[in-house]
C-alpha cells in the first residue's frame, strides 16, 4: 500500500531503525524496488528525481503497489525546487514532496517552505525540507563545513513551517567524495534530542557502510541512496560485456539492474528495516 513517508518514517523513529529512500530512474526500477521490499518485508521510499516524467514514475508506482499489496511505501519527489513541481507531483500521485530550498537564507527557505506544506497538507501529502545544506562529493574538502545544520536553528525552522521529517546536513555530500567523508555526529545527537520531526540523511552513498549504520543508530530515519546503487550497477554491466560476446542490449539492462538491486538489498539490512512490515 502507498502511504506518506512521515508515516513510515515515524515507525522508524520509535523503533529505532532506518529507511532506504532509493532514486529510481525508469519503470524498472520501480519494479525492482518493489520486488526487493516484498522479499524483504521492509518498508520502502521511493525517490523520484525531479527531472524525471513524474506522472509515469507514479503510474508505475501504482500499478507495483496494486501488484505488490504487502508492500508499504511512499512515493516522494526528490528535492523538489518550485512551488510547482510540488504540485505536479501531488496531482500525479505522489504521496510525499521534498521542497528544497536549502541554498537560500532562513527565513526565505521557511518562507517558500511554508507555501508548500500549506499546499500539501490539505490534502493529505507529508512534506520534506532542508536546512543547512548537503553539496557535492567532488567539493568536500572545500565546502564540508560551510552548511552543516545548527540544531537551534533547526528547532525554529519546524515549528515556523510545521513540515513533517527535516533533511539535515551532518557532514555528508552528494554523489562521490573527493576527500575522506567526517560525519558530525556530535551535532546529529543534538539534532535527535531537540528537532520532533524524523530526521532524514541526504548524500549517503560513498559514506561508508560504518559511518551510516551509526548515524541511523543515533537518530536518522530515512537515508537517501542513489550513486551507489548506479556504481554498482555499472560495475556489473562492465564484467559482463567485457569479453566482447554480448549484443543484446536488453541482457545488458537486466544484468545493470541485478547490481543495482544487490546494493539496494545491502542498504535494507544495514538500516534494519527488514522483517519490519
Amino acid at each position: 500500500m502507498l502511504i506518506s513517508t512521515v508515516e513510515i518514517l515515524k515507525k522508524a523513529r520509535e523503533n529505532h531503525y532506518g529507511v532506504v529512500a532509493p532514486n529510481v530512474f525508469e519503470m524498472n526500477s520501480v519494479k525492482e524496488v518493489f520486488e526487493v521490499a516484498n522479499t524483504l518485508r521492509s518498508p520502502i521510499i521511493i525517490g523520484c528525481p525531479s527531472q524525471l516524467d513524474l506522472e509515469v514514475i507514479a503510474e508505475a508506482t501504482k500499478f507495483y503497489s496494486r501488484r505488490y499489496p504487502d508492500v508499504v511505501a511512499s512515493l516522494n519527489l526528490d528535492h523538489g525546487k518550485s512551488f510547482d513541481s510540488a504540485v505536479r507531483a501531488i496531482k500525479a500521485g505522489f504521496t510525499s514532496v521534498m521542497v528544497d530550498r536549502s541554498t537560500l537564507p532562513f527565513e526565505d527557505n521557511v518562507r517558500e517552505t511554508l507555501e508548500v506544506v500549506k499546499m500539501a497538507h490539505a490534502v493529505g501529502v507529508s512534506v520534506e525540507a532542508e536546512l543547512g545544506h548537503v553539496g557535492q562529493g567532488a567539493s568536500y574538502d572545500k565546502d564540508r563545513d560551510s552548511g552543516l545544520t545548527d540544531p537551534d536553528e533547526a528547532v525554529r525552522f519546524v515549528e515556523k513551517t510545521n513540515v513533517d521529517c527535516l533533511a539535515v546536513a551532518i557532514g555528508t555530500a552528494h554523489g562521490q567524495y573527493i576527500g575522506v567523508p567526517k560525519l558530525d555526529f556530535d551535532r546529529l545527537i543534538s539534532l535527535r534530542e531537540k528537532v520532533p520531526v524524523p530526521l532524514v540523511l541526504h548524500g549517503g552513498s560513498s559514506t561508508g557502510d560504518e559511518n551510516l549504520k551509526k548515524a541511523v543508530e543515533l537518530g536518522i530515519s530515512k537515508v537517501n541512496i542513489s550513486t551507489d546503487l548506479k556504481i554498482k550497477g555499472a560495475e556489473y554491466i562492465k564484467k559482463y560485456v567485457s569479453d566482447g560476446s554480448c549484443n543484446n542490449l536488453f541482457s545488458i539492462i537486466e544484468e545493470g539492474i541485478k547490481g543495482w538491486k544487490e546494493m539496494l538489498i545491502h542498504y535494507i539490512k544495514l538500516f534494519g528495516s527488514e522483517g519490519k512490515v
